[in-house]
């Protein structure tokens, strides 16, 4: 019973944050107060050192970033200018201005992600140092001019995998024209851009599909796909996407060795190259009370040296999820939670509570810098 009403206060505070009425807040958009007393950390991540904590209610000002925005550095001040506390926090445990636009806000690119020396385990720092956010290789430059060249669509995205990624509030509320990017505002374009594409449901992500079942007719749906078409194959098809998100993981690990899963997801990505689309990888989170712990830590693994040797992006949300209650899971400790909202909805941190909403955030942010690098117009 305890467990279940840790549970409940845990769904519900990020709510009760947005129904008790904000403090008032400086006309400076870079003041901001934490709703609750916060961890400072002397970088942005829960693996650097913790520096101390700021209270709640107390005013500290915002200088910069990292390049997703879920992080900030900032500093703690005494009326007399002294410098209490400097360092760096979630974003989402703030109460922000109105005004903050964090396009406006400068990003370091010098303050790595993590300290793999707080880590006890060799494998669990090596996915600690893979980055959360990858930026864009010029090989993908050349996979995304081939699409084009076969007919691909450049504002087409799709998703491919299990029920992880068919997850109805995974991506497809980008559709829904009510969305509130909050301070992530420089995410506005992207969203317009990709969103309308993410409205048809994937014939290629359902429910217990794995890396092996992707490739096998007997999958794909019978009134939209060709006789002996596999639901990748007829996804591609049927979207000509530029980009597919791709999750795995979750399933597999239950079924199959990490080197299955490896030359599994490296067959995907060969396919996928080869139309011309490119494959967005991500990590998947895992709760350390899993059996499967470190199974996962090793199929997690594998994607990052299957995103190294063809350069294609590698979202870590493993990592990024560290930090949110019960590593974003939901109670099964197999999906990521949801927030209830039928939206994008970044205001209030609830990308800092919920699994979805992380991993919405990251996705689109990736998206962004894709179409940015490619200047997809």
């Amino acid at each position: 019973m305890s467990r279940f009403i840790l549970s409940l206060v845990m769904t519900c505070l990020p709510l009760l944050v947005g129904w008790i009425q904000s403090p008032e807040l400086p006309d400076d958009p870079t003041i901001a107060i934490p709703y609750q007393r916060v961890v400072v950390y002397a970088g942005p991540g829960d693996t650097h050192l913790q520096l101390g904590d700021i209270p709640a209610g107390v005013e500290i000002r915002i200088s910069e970033r990292n390049r997703v925005g879920n992080w900030v550095h900032v500093t703690r001040e005494a009326p007399n200018g002294r410098v209490i506390i400097d360092g760096w926090i979630l974003i989402g445990y703030l109460t922000v201005n109105d005004q903050l636009h964090l396009s406006e806000i400068p990003v370091n690119n010098e303050i790595p992600e993590s300290d793999r020396i707080t880590a006890r385990y060799l494998s669990v720092a090596e996915l600690y140092e893979v980055p959360v956010m990858p930026e864009v290789s010029p090989t993908m430059r050349d996979v995304y001019v081939r699409g084009q060249w076969l007919g691909n669509q450049s504002h087409v995205v799709t998703k491919i995998g299990d029920s992880v990624a068919a997850n109805p509030s995974f991506l497809t509320p980008m559709s829904n024209t009510n969305y509130e990017l909050g301070a992530y505002d420089f995410l506005a374009d992207t969203v317009q851009y990709f969103g309308t594409s993410l409205a048809e449901e994937s014939v290629a992500a359902r429910l217990g599909m794995t890396t092996y079942v992707i490739f096998d007719p007997l999958w794909a749906d019978k009134e939209l796909c060709q006789p002996n078409e596999s639901p990748l194959d007829c996804e591609y098809r049927r979207k000509k996407p530029s980009i597919a998100m791709i999750v795995f993981g979750p399933n597999d690990v239950r079924h199959m060795t990490d080197e299955e899963f490896g030359e599994q997801m490296r067959e995907l990505v060969e396919k996928s190259l080869a139309k011309g689309v490119i494959p967005v990888l991500s990590t998947f989170s895992v709760h350390p009370d899993d059996t499967l712990w470190w199974q996962a830590i090793n199929f997690n693994l594998r994607l990052r040296d299957i995103a190294a040797e063809y350069q294609v992006p590698l979202i870590n949300l493993w990592a990024a999820a560290r930090t949110l209650p019960e590593y974003g899971l939901d109670e099964d400790h197999v999906h990521l939670k949801n927030s209830g909202f039928r939206y994008i909805k970044f205001t209030k941190g609830n990308e800092a509570w919920y699994g979805v909403t992380l991993q919405n955030l990251l996705s689109i942010r990736m998206l962004d810098e894709i179409r940015r690098t490619l200047n997809m117009e």
